[in-house]
């Protein structure tokens, strides 16, 4: 099955960029420079829009590396923006201290014409952050929650139609299964990660499909990760979706263990991720379901240089499909490994879902969220 068709179909696919950032400290590079060299040399002084992004840590091969890899192809084109990222919880401690510390350094001066942060874990400190500095400008780079008074007005926020995403990636393994059974490793169990799968779950379920959902409460347990993903294999499940960051590898590794089991990755291109590093677990990962963090905040900077992100900011918005927010990884090696008439069907499910055609189920728009998702999750589960 997959093993047979690899290398020459995608001997020609660039190499994925590798996150950059150091723990702690600003990961400015050389290549921050071209744009103020250049104005030197004009002797003009030109306007460099200078842009601090403050992460817990890189090296998750999940979004904040999307993100980092991100600011780094930003400061590498000659665009009069300079990017410093900071890593500033490589221990995940979530201490406030810590995190408004981070934040006074960036904010007190005025230093920098944009702040970005975000994530479910680190918001709260951001919104913080807003209201103490309210001549600040700050882009979140995905919201779970927001304050009780609504958007701050310094603010842009920004979080991802993970419901549209989840019901494709479910179209698609539905299509793709020949057991009947599918499977997916969720990172933790809470309503926001569970917003990945509202849609993958509602798809299967209309199309009679079984499935597996395994939360390992870790997003790093990779021995976890193999361990529930080969339970999972040995109930029937022959593609398997992971949604657990750092643990995911784990989730690869088993589904490449087995010549008949595909694997679909999260967040970035993880085919493109590993086919030069670990090909053997590149040719599992059929796809990838990308959240497509780079592409949102390569536009805010934008914004901010040609002055438009104030028209943004005390908004919320959702990066879906039509925005390219989110989608299907459609490299060399999906299109020579899915079938045609299967893509033909998963462009038209994406376009009904653009259109606003299909009612997915998204567990954030949940008003009773502890009785109105367990029916749904259950539906149709074999575990």
């Amino acid at each position: 099955m997959k093993k047979a068709l690899n290398y020459m179909l995608v001997a020609g696919l660039a190499l994925s960029m590798a996150a950059c950032g150091s723990s702690g400290a600003a990961a400015t590079t050389e290549s921050a420079k071209p744009a103020e060299a250049a104005a030197e040399s004009a002797g003009e002084e030109a306007k460099v829009t200078k842009i601090a992004v403050l992460l817990p840590h890189t090296g998750d091969q999940s979004y904040f590396d999307t993100l980092a890899t991100a600011a780094k192809e930003v400061n590498d084109e000659d665009n009069n923006i300079t990017v410093e990222l900071f890593e500033c919880d490589p221990d995940g401690a979530a201490e406030e201290s810590n995190w408004m510390n981070w934040f006074d350094n960036v904010c007190e001066d005025g230093e920098y014409d944009l702040v970005v942060s975000g994530n479910n874990t680190y918001e709260g400190f951001l919104y913080k952050a807003a209201e103490k500095y309210p001549d600040q400008k700050f882009y979140n780079f995905d919201y779970s929650a927001l304050p009780e008074g609504g958007v701050p007005s310094n603010l842009y926020a920004v979080n991802w139609a993970l419901d549209d995403l989840g019901y494709v990636v479910g179209a698609l393994s539905a299509a793709m299964t020949k057991t009947g059974t599918v499977g997916v490793v969720v990172g933790m169990d809470n309503q926001a990660m569970n917003q990945f799968i509202g849609g993958y779950v509602q798809v299967l379920t209309e199309n009679d499909v079984k499935y597996c959902v395994s939360y390992p409460g870790s997003f790093s347990d990779t021995a976890k990760g193999k361990e529930v993903t080969e339970q999972m294999i040995s109930k029937g499940a022959d593609v398997i979706w992971q949604v657990a960051g750092g643990l995911g590898n784990g989730v690869i590794e088993a589904c490449a263990g087995h010549d008949d089991v595909w694997c679909i990755g999260v967040d970035q291109d993880q085919y493109l991720q590993f086919k030069d590093t670990n090909p053997e677990w590149a040719n599992t990962i059929l796809t990838s379901a990308l959240k497509n963090t780079n592409v949102a905040f390569k536009a805010v900077c934008q914004m901010v240089v040609d002055g438009t992100f104030d028209q943004k900011m005390g908004t919320a918005e959702a990066w879906g499909i039509s925005l390219n927010g989110v989608g299907l990884a459609e490299n060399d090696y999906y299109l020579a490994n899915c079938p045609e008439e299967v893509r033909a069907q998963v462009a038209d499910i994406l376009a009904k879902v653009t259109a606003g055609e299909v009612d997915v189920v998204d567990t954030l728009e949940m008003k009773d969220y502890d009785a109105e998702w367990p029916p749904i999750l259950n539906a149709n589960r074999v575990n």
